[in-house]
């Protein structure tokens, strides 16, 4: 065989080596990225179950206190005897359990992207609303420190939310925790005075959505109306222009949240956006 013949049988040889090669890095890059998706989906399918019974439950009780202008909160002391009043006791367990699963989810998806899930990108968008400081009810500090303190551990190592006895305990008035709960309860003490009650209903608008949206064919969830009737003017605009528009586009049919518009014309530009730093 002379050079030329020598070449080429070199070159066929060295490129088939090379084509399986890199036949080879596609598929290995293939196998990581489907396994790496059905992470993500099986992390989403775990955890969000637990999100929307939370968030369910809680919708369900702002919906009925809504109904009746929250009157069974009205005027309650932070240092009264809270389990003199059943509701008052009930919405503040809600709150912290429906936090601590927002918790769960922030712990154990540091390693993984959720928003590589459909569902996880959506659920992601809802987090991220829920604490911006246009619509959270209470600061992002004492937000997670509720969260943190409802969590408890099973025995598998996983981390799970405390039962209501338990929870009662932590919210004795003597309790060394109640720093980080005051916020909340001021809050929901005074949804007597419109601007904190109208807080409270838009945040529960956000949760109204995040149910709809995220269990559409409400298989663990509730199908429930909303109360835009009890909306501000103010509340309407914040929900129309700024939550559904900048946060929540995808989320469909948002008159059911917001009813007809409310007179007045909407705010816009930079004074229409600063509520909603995420800091």
């Amino acid at each position: 065989m002379d050079l030329a013949d020598w070449l080429k049988l070199f070159g066929a040889a060295f490129g088939g080596g090379f084509t399986v090669k890199v036949l080879d890095i596609l598929y290995q890059e293939f196998r990581r990225r489907s396994d790496s998706s059905k992470e993500v989906k099986q992390f989403v399918d775990q955890h969000l179950d637990p999100l929307l019974k939370a968030t369910d439950e809680l919708v369900g009780k702002l919906v009925s206190l809504a109904n009746d202008d929250f009157k069974p909160l009205y005027d309650m002391e932070l240092n009264e005897r809270r389990d003199d009043n059943n509701d008052f006791y009930s919405v503040i367990f809600l709150f912290a359990r429906l936090w601590a699963s927002m918790e769960i989810i922030r712990r154990e998806s540091l390693a993984i992207s959720i928003v590589e899930d459909e569902r996880g990108k959506k659920l992601k968008s809802f987090l991220d609303c829920i604490e911006s400081r246009g619509v959270r009810i209470v600061d992002r500090v004492s937000q997670r420190a509720i969260g943190e303190l409802m969590l408890t551990e099973r025995k598998d190592g996983s981390l799970d939310t405390l039962l209501f006895i338990e929870f009662a305990r932590k919210i004795e008035r003597d309790s060394p925790d109640m720093r980080w709960w005051n916020p909340l309860l001021h809050v929901l003490s005074r949804t007597r005075h419109t601007s904190e009650r109208q807080r409270v209903l838009r945040y529960g608008i956000v949760l109204h959505a995040l149910i709809d949206t995220l269990d559409s064919d409400h298989h663990v969830t509730r199908r429930r109306p909303s109360y835009p009737n009890k909306l501000s003017k103010k509340s309407w605009r914040e929900l129309k222009y700024r939550v559904f528009q900048q946060y929540l586009g995808f989320v469909p049919d948002t008159e059911k949240y917001l009813g007809p518009p409310k007179r007045g014309r909407p705010q816009r530009g930079k004074a229409a956006r600063r509520d909603f730093s995420p800091l």
